[in-house]
């Protein structure tokens, strides 16, 4: 961001030493967006989701800056459902149910990602009573995300 305004700062200047003061206001409001943006950017760094399926349970983790919460299901019963978008400009949304749980995952993730994910989760935990047999060493997702 220093980078960003010590190179336009001087362009601004010109143009504002020139009589388009105005400039000087668009360069500062410019600055102040771009700075909310970044910290809005570095603030979701620490935001991660890890799911782990076991033969007899379905669990999330979601760590946040504030901590982490864990939600458990019971595998057998679990059902995993991507729910489309309503309009072009929203979009889907991949959850976890189970017993009148619902939980949302992958909010961060692309279209594209949510729909693998949602793909490979169903193969993993199956519909509502049923319990596909596991593959040994078989991971969900990326454990980087």
């Amino acid at each position: 961001m220093a980078s960003i305004g010590l190179l336009s700062l001087p362009l601004s200047l010109v143009w504002a030493w020139r009589g388009f003061w105005p400039v000087l206001v668009y360069w500062a409001l410019e600055m102040l967006a771009l700075g909310m943006a970044l910290r809005v950017s570095m603030g979701r760094r620490f935001e991660s989701q890890s799911v782990r399926v076991t033969e007899s349970q379905v669990s999330l983790v979601t760590r946040t800056r504030r901590g982490e919460a864990r939600q458990v299901f019971a595998r057998h019963w679990a059902k995993v459902r991507l729910v489309g978008a309503r309009s072009a400009q929203s979009r889907s949304r991949l959850t976890i149910e189970s017993r009148g749980r619902a939980i949302e995952i992958g909010s961060f993730l692309t279209e594209e990602d949510r729909r693998q994910l949602a793909a490979r989760l169903r193969t993993v935990v199956g519909g509502m009573n049923e319990s596909p047999p596991l593959e040994v060493n078989s991971t969900v997702g990326d454990p980087s995300r």
